[in-house]
């Protein structure tokens, strides 16, 4: 699979079936079901028409793709069905004689070459009654073949407002009868206003809602884009390393499979860092797919959505007519129109004062963190930090410097490299020094960025309009193109490279187009249509002209050949793809080395592959030696893979050490001395993944003891960190004198820091006969100066002991420190663990069911909002008061229901 294909969110049709059918890994429920439904056909009155619903990128296009392949491939489904799929853009269905149309050419170009359209246009010139006549065509032809039509289309929705009433009833009664045909379709909603799947005229159809995935989907599906993309050890190591933040980013958005496919890239770009960054990634990555979508509405319109989205939980018409000074039955209109268009969702209460919020809770958070006051952003910023505490802790680090080797590498393809660049360039923190290599590192790979080429006789104009490039301020920049009065190649080319950063591939065609039109003898230009059409509007077969004209040009591009190279192996046309690849070496574009190699591998000729990848090897590509190493292993030639890898070793090549370990660890016998010493070298070389290997190992030797072992020998040398460690384990085991051992002696070692584990221990262990001792331990251990995290672990355990005045007392002095820690954006790498302590403070506050001392903590005005900092905990606590608050509850958002529940739980432990 290429990286193109990882990158097809927003295109699942466009993806190869390989890629489709390797990528399915959840959603699975949902695909078996329906197989099940299509493969029991002998139940009588059971219907085998089906409407998926989920919201936008819920899955709905992969699921149907992937059932579509279901049904050419498996018997018996192959024997009984024929999968005829429409394309999401419906323009051609209008009436029912359409759908006959396009089901006889589907039939033809996929099946069977029995000309049914041409049929079907005689009888539509011919014959008054064409489309009954049509249809009987259509159910003759599958009788004969003793076949059923199953029709895939998106947007069923759509399709059926277009029909009239008794084209409604028609399709209703072919649906329902022994006909050969079956409908499977899409919708984004149960009612969009036109047609509502909830009424009883649609019961034929079977629902299928899809929902956010679970954690343990989102992390199935991160994993496999990982082993799709060649990132599977990294992105593992990201989920067991940092769960709380890929949780964090999970809940925030819903679970939507199309935004964590977006979370996937950011993960890996952010790779330890922490989920508030990943959160202004995710809202770069976002802007242009929720701004189109709200600047098609009106002003009013758009006035009730600002209100709305700014009050973030579920607002009032009262409170939306105050803040628009709309009247409320404007208003109301209003409301019914963006409710029907799936722009919010009513909350219904026992009143007929209804409540509304943002039907897609991401798009609230995207438009506080865009176009909200300080305050607004605040609140989602406290939200992440809420999930990120709740679930587990990170730290930050960028990988700008990785990305700039892989894009020399040849290791992204334009679209993945364009897409990674923006997010580095919108990074504040990122130093000018890299993001000018990036830039330059980009211009030099990619020939449609060609920022550093372009000037024009308006030189400052165009200086202004780079520096808003840079800084992602692409709308800007376009804004600016205005003011270029000359319009020549230069600006024509600058104009291609800003609109294809904004996303607007077709204005970016265009431009190029432009500049094309100048000069049809400027090899740049062409090659720069190529990759547009290629990797931006998925037509490989334009961009192949444009490609091979480059070649013919008085001044040919060489890349150009790489290119045709890797859309020939695209099209299996392997001989051609050799051709060019091999064009493209003569030019001295060495990364088709790489290629050829590949080429060869795949064919199982490893003499040719083993020349290429040598030869990409002696060129220094990186990687080559790697690449070598996997020729190897596939001939079972372990020496030769052994030497392969230990030759990447010498050339530093990326994850060379954990490669190797993992080469003496996957032997039949390991040889885990080898492998240990490998993953200890990537440790220390500051390769993490060696700890997650090294930790492998241990597994793989039943561990446990051995670490057991290896902290007693360091016990042994007086290192308390052992002792403190031995602690952990051993009360992990409920071996609680053991642990209450080695804290002590760990202690004595002067280990301070294990104060707090020891009394973190008892604590979650409910020992209660231990709380008094916890107490004291606190009490003889406590810090001379202020510190925040151990005070409020001290008012916990206070409250834990009953004294309650005294641990309200020291929370209260502690809550406008709190704000200092969060007053930048970095924050301080245990910011995490003080709002955890919190947490914890206000769920044992309100398992003791001290309900008015938990609203007054609310309630106080002090420096820091609680209401906003502890907003689940806050929701939870209404809920557990909703017979004196029957309406605050509900206007928690969805985002938040998982956690309330999870909140719930751990205040029934606490309980118990």
């Amino acid at each position: 699979m290429s990286n193109q294909d990882v990158l097809l969110r927003n295109n699942t049709g466009n993806k190869s079936k390989a890629a489709m059918v390797d990528g399915f890994v959840v959603r699975i429920n949902e695909f078996d079901d329906i197989k099940k439904t299509l493969l029991n056909t002998s139940k009588d009155g059971e219907s085998l028409n089906t409407i998926i619903i989920g919201q936008r990128g819920a899955g709905k296009t992969t699921l149907m793709h992937r059932l579509n392949y279901a049904i050419l491939d498996e018997k018996p489904l192959s024997d009984n069905y024929i999968p005829i799929m429409f394309s999401e853009e419906q323009y051609n269905l209008s009436d029912l004689t359409n759908l006959w149309e396009a089901i006889a050419i589907g039939i033809e170009d996929n099946f069977y070459k029995e000309k049914l359209s041409n049929s079907i246009d005689n009888i539509i010139e011919t014959e008054e009654n064409y489309e009954q006549l049509s249809f009987d065509l259509l159910q003759n032809f599958l009788q004969s073949i003793n076949k059923t039509a199953i029709l895939f289309i998106e947007n069923i929705n759509f399709f059926l407002k277009k029909l009239n009433e008794n084209e409604k009833k028609k399709l209703k009664s072919i649906l329902t009868s022994k006909s050969p045909f079956i409908l499977i379709g899409s919708s984004t909603s149960y009612n969009d206003g036109s047609i509502d799947f909830a009424d009883p005229f649609y019961k034929f159809f079977n629902i299928i809602q899809l929902d956010g995935l679970t954690q343990k989907d989102c992390e199935k599906l991160l994993i496999n884009i990982g082993q799709q993309y060649g990132e599977e050890d990294q992105i593992r190591e990201i989920i067991a390393s940092y769960p709380g933040r890929v949780e964090a980013l999970r809940r925030l958005t819903g679970g939507v499979p199309r935004t964590i496919s977006y979370l996937f890239q950011i993960f890996l770009d952010n790779e330890n860092g922490k989920a508030i960054k990943d959160l202004y990634l995710l809202i770069d990555t976002l802007t242009l797919l929720y701004k189109s979508e709200l600047d098609q509405l009106s002003t009013q319109q758009q006035k009730v959505i600002d209100a709305i989205a700014r009050k973030w939980d579920a607002i009032s018409v009262k409170e939306i007519a105050k803040r628009t000074r709309l009247e409320s039955k404007n208003i109301s209109s209003i409301l019914s129109y963006l409710e029907k268009n799936q722009l919010i969702d009513k909350v219904p209460t026992s009143t007929k004062n209804h409540l509304y919020l943002i039907k897609e809770r991401f798009m609230n958070i995207w438009y506080l963190m865009r176009f909200g006051r300080k305050h607004d952003k605040e609140n989602v910023k406290w939200l992440v930090r809420f999930f990120d505490a709740w679930c587990d802790e990170s730290e930050l680090t960028k990988r700008l410097k990785n990305h700039i080797i892989n894009l020399k590498n040849g290791k992204y393809d334009a679209n993945a490299a364009i897409d990674m660049g923006n997010t580095f360039l919108s990074c504040e923190n990122i130093p000018d020094n890299l993001k000018e290599e990036l830039i330059s590192a980009t211009n030099s790979v990619l020939p449609d960025r060609l920022l550093k080429r372009s000037k024009t006789t308006e030189k400052d104009v165009l200086e202004d309009i780079k520096k808003m490039v840079k800084e992602a301020r692409f709308e800007e920049a376009v804004l600016r193109l205005k003011d270029v009065e000359n319009k020549d190649i230069a600006y024509f080319l600058l104009a291609t490279s800003i609109f294809l950063m904004q996303g607007d591939h077709q204005k970016a065609l265009e431009a190029a187009k432009s500049a094309w039109a100048l000069d049809d003898q400027n090899s740049m230009i062409s090659i720069t249509l190529g990759i547009i059409y290629e990797l931006h509007l998925n037509d490989p077969d334009t961009a192949m002209g444009y490609y091979e004209k480059s070649l013919t040009l008085p001044h040919p591009h060489p890349y150009a050949a790489n290119r045709l190279g890797s859309i020939y192996k695209e099209k299996k046309d392997i001989e051609s793809a050799i051709k060019y690849h091999e064009l493209a070496v003569s030019k001295n574009i060495k990364k088709s080395l790489l290629s050829l190699g590949n080429i060869y591998l795949e064919k199982e000729d490893f003499e040719k592959a083993e020349k290429y990848f040598k030869d990409a090897v002696n060129a220094k590509l990186n990687g080559s030696n790697t690449a070598l190493a996997k020729l190897f292993t596939k001939k079972k030639d372990k020496k030769a893979t052994e030497n392969a890898l230990l030759d990447a070793v010498k050339e530093k090549e990326e994850n060379s050490n954990i490669n190797l370990g993992r080469f003496y660890l996957v032997q039949k016998k390991p040889i885990y001395k080898k492998a240990e010493e490998q993953f200890l070298l990537a440790i220390e070389k500051g390769e993490i993944d060696g700890y997650n290997q090294l930790a492998r190992l241990f597994m793989k030797q039943k561990q446990t003891d051995k670490a057991i072992a290896t902290f007693e020998q360091g016990l042994s040398n007086n290192d308390s960190e052992s002792a403190h460690q031995l602690g952990h384990i051993y009360n992990k085991r409920a071996e609680f004198k053991k642990s209450d051992e080695m804290f002590a002696k760990a202690l004595e070692l002067g280990d301070n820091s294990v104060v707090g584990c020891w009394v973190e221990c008892i604590y979650n262990s409910k020992r209660n006969d231990k709380m008094l001792f916890a107490l004291e331990l606190l009490e003889k251990h406590k810090p001379i100066s202020n510190n925040i995290r151990f005070n409020l672990h001290y008012a916990k355990i206070l409250l834990w002991n009953n004294k309650l005045i005294d641990s309200v007392s020291v929370i209260k002095k502690q809550i406008n420190y709190i704000s200092e820690i969060y007053s930048d954006e970095e924050e301080n790498k245990f910011s995490h663990k003080v709002l955890s302590e919190l947490v914890d403070f206000f769920l044992l506050l309100i398992a003791k069911k001290e309900y008015d001392l938990t609203l007054d903590l609310f309630s106080d005005t002090n420096d820091l909002d609680l209401k906003t900092m502890l907003k689940p905990i806050y929701y939870l606590l209404m809920n557990e008061l909703k017979e004196h608050y029957p309406m605050e509850y509900l206007k928690a958002g969805k985002e938040l229901t998982e956690t309330i529940n999870d909140l719930k739980k751990e205040v029934e432990y606490l309980r118990n």
